[in-house]
């Protein structure tokens, strides 16, 4: 017995001292989000004891920074999270592994194609495993819109018209002319000038047969510019915090009537629903039969230069399957996007109008174009000649002149041409 005690307490010790230990980075951030993978992480562990996972967690803000840094630093976590659309940009930099050889039937059976889409290269090569999405939606004011007496359509979805009629309609003005309530705020950073883009079938960035990439801003993305811009410069329903507003005082300012509408994704309700005593719902803008909205799935991915990618995957496998993306998700106030987990009944209750968001999951997509560096023409061009039009310095014309020439030239720089 003794013989059997010392050699059992030996294999413990021996699985402890010779256990792979993967460092994984985790951008959730919601507290029951935050609680849920502690959790899946704990029962990986004490049911893997020679497999052990470090969860290093990070912020959306300072994520591309942090990994760009420790990629080239060759210390980077073995199995990392963000946004899907990264996977292609950080494989073709060569700091993902592909994961071609690893990804299972199963997936592929239950993600659909699109979404698997932003996490490939343009040769087949796979960098990501899909797991989370959103629906970007208009949270309004139920209050200000009943004493509006502006009445929905039962499915929540307006047209362009109809959103600046709301607007319009709930807009208000003190005695002196000043602004007290604006009809909407949609941010630049919340991407609703690109679901407009998207509906009008604009074209900004396009890619030819070689994959190369050119700036080229056709009729119908400058016509979604147009309507986007007018809302604050023409018809000044829209303040011009769009430029530099920050998730809190957006929150506040919508819950305290300063905006009657605002645009976030739908995961945003779990904030809202701290504030007992507002009164909030969700709408969605098309374009005619053109009802695609912004979404933004997120995906885990390994690094490349990780020494266990076999277990790296297999934690991957664990964190994604289907009770676990339904139970991360939803905790997160997202949706899994296995079609598997999208049949827990939690995603189809009307408690919170999970079941109005998810009914708009069929419209949601990325709508931004999927370049390389597209976050450096965004921001550092597209987004800065937007503003000097809402600034009044330049017109629209002249900033998409100068967004189109500009624009190719910071491509050839940076080898997309």
């Amino acid at each position: 017995m003794k013989k059997v005690f010392l050699f059992s307490l030996l294999l413990i010790v021996s699985t402890v001292v010779f256990a792979v230990t993967l460092d994984f980075y985790c951008l959730a951030w919601q507290p029951a989000a935050v609680d849920k993978i502690y959790d899946l992480v704990d029962i990986w562990n004490m049911e893997n004891p020679d497999i052990q996972v470090n969860i290093i967690w990070g912020t959306w803000e300072s994520s591309d920074q942090y990994l760009l840094t420790s990629f080239q630093g060759g210390n980077a976590p073995d199995v990392f999270h963000t946004d899907a659309e990264k996977f292609r940009e950080y494989g073709m930099m060569g700091y993902a592994a592909p994961l071609n050889s690893y990804v299972t039937d199963d997936m592929i059976a239950d993600i659909p194609a699109h979404i698997f889409e932003d996490c490939y290269d343009f040769t087949g090569n796979l960098y990501g495993i899909p797991w989370c999405q959103e629906t970007q939606v208009i949270f309004y004011n139920k209050d200000i819109f009943e004493e509006s007496g502006i009445r929905l359509p039962l499915d929540r979805m307006i047209s362009w018209e109809q959103l600046l009629d709301v607007a319009q309609s709930v807009t208000k003005k003190d005695e002196n002319g000043n602004v007290i309530t604006w009809g909407i705020l949609a941010p630049l950073m919340e991407r609703f000038h690109w679901t407009l883009i998207a509906q009008k079938d604009g074209t900004i960035l396009m890619k030819d047969s070689n994959h190369k990439w050119k700036v080229e801003i056709n009729e119908g993305a400058k016509e979604a510019i147009e309507f986007y811009l007018s809302l604050i410069t023409e018809h000044r329903v829209m303040p011009r915090d769009v430029i530099s507003i920050d998730y809190t005082s957006l929150m506040q300012g919508f819950i305290n009537g300063k905006y009657a509408m605002v645009t976030f994704g739908c995961w945003n309700r779990r904030f809202l629903l701290q504030n007992k005593n507002f009164n909030w719902g969700m709408l969605l803008v098309k374009n005619g039969d053109n009802k695609i909205n912004a979404s933004d799935p997120q995906a885990f991915g390994i690094s490349k230069l990780s020494k266990h990618k076999d277990e790296a995957f297999a934690f991957i496998e664990f964190m994604t399957n289907t009770e676990n993306s339904a139970e991360i998700s939803y905790s997160d106030y997202l949706f899994p996007v296995r079609e598997s987990s999208l049949e827990d009944p939690r995603f189809s209750s009307p408690e919170n109008e999970w079941d109005i968001a998810k009914a708009w999951l069929q419209y949601s997509d990325n709508v931004k174009p999927g370049m390389p560096g597209f976050y450096s023409f965004e921001w550092k061009l597209f987004v800065p000649n937007l503003e000097k039009v809402i600034l009044g310095s330049v017109s629209l014309d002249a900033a998409l002149k100068d967004t189109v020439t500009e624009g190719n030239k910071m491509l050839k720089k940076l080898g997309l041409q």
